[in-house]
């Protein structure tokens, strides 16, 4: 004997669907509920509708975790407006830093700024010359 392919109704299919995406019971209660033979019948339906626009309005958690998602789009672009306006102005110090330290070598005459590999390197020289 062959299968019967049974065709359910496209307001048959709606109506199945928003009782499962309402959270009123699980597909395969409302499979057992409609008496839909196949397993996946359901999830099919599922698929092929949410290419509809508008034939369920958003739940409330949809709606909820997106304006959430706005929420931290927003934290973090005011987080990267704070990291950006600090690195601003340490560059700003920096530069004025820089430029204070060259001044007072000038007039004082005086390296103020390590040479941080000068004493390590005489030190070096001597050695080898002494072999």
């Amino acid at each position: 004997m062959k299968k019967q392919k049974r065709k359910y109704s496209e307001s048959f299919k709606i109506k199945v669907i928003n009782s499962v995406l309402e959270g009123k019971c699980t597909k395969e209660e409302a499979r057992r509920i409609y008496g839909i033979k196949s397993n996946c019948a359901i999830l099919y339906w599922i698929r092929e509708f949410n290419g509809i626009k508008n034939y369920r309005q958003p739940s409330e958690f949809e709606v909820s975790k997106n304006n959430q998602k706005e929420i931290t789009l927003q934290v973090q672009r005011n987080r990267i407006a704070e990291l950006e306006a600090e690195l601003s102005q340490e560059k700003h110090r920096s530069a004025l830093w820089k430029k204070m330290v060259e001044i007072a070598e000038e007039d004082l005459g005086i390296a103020i700024r390590k040479k941080f590999g000068a004493k390590q390197l005489l030190e070096l020289k001597k050695k080898a010359e002494k072999r």
